[in-house]
Parts: C-alpha cells; structure tokens; sequence
C-alpha cells in the first residue's frame, strides 16, 4: 500500500494525487487496484484537515 498524507483544504487534494503517483511511479511500482480516501480530520477550518489517501501497488518486475 502507498499512502500520502494531506493537509489542508479537500478542495486542493488533487495535488495530493499527484504527489502519490508521481512517488509510485518513481519508485517502480504500478497501482493493483482501487484507491481509498480516509479522513483523519475533517471537522473545524479547511486548512486543517487531514486526509490519508491510499492505493494499493506491487513492484514492477
């Protein structure tokens, strides 16, 4: 599983995306399957939430 970590706005999480695939694909592995978004704060302003988004990846051979 990889996983990233965003803070902040979820109106700006599209960056998170792009970090974490950006991550896997510099790291040589390939995503295997659906992602999850897990909110670990999501309550008082924007700008402190917190969001764990997650994808499933195998190594490429």
């Amino acid at each position: 599983m990889a996983s990233h970590i965003c803070h902040g706005s979820p109106h700006a999480i599209v960056k998170g995306y792009q970090a974490l695939g950006s991550w896997i694909e510099a790291n040589g592995s390939t995503i295997t399957g659906p992602n999850r978004k897990v909110s670990l704060r999501w309550s008082g302003e924007l700008d402190d939430y917190l969001t764990e988004i997650q994808f499933p990846v195998e190594m490429v051979s």
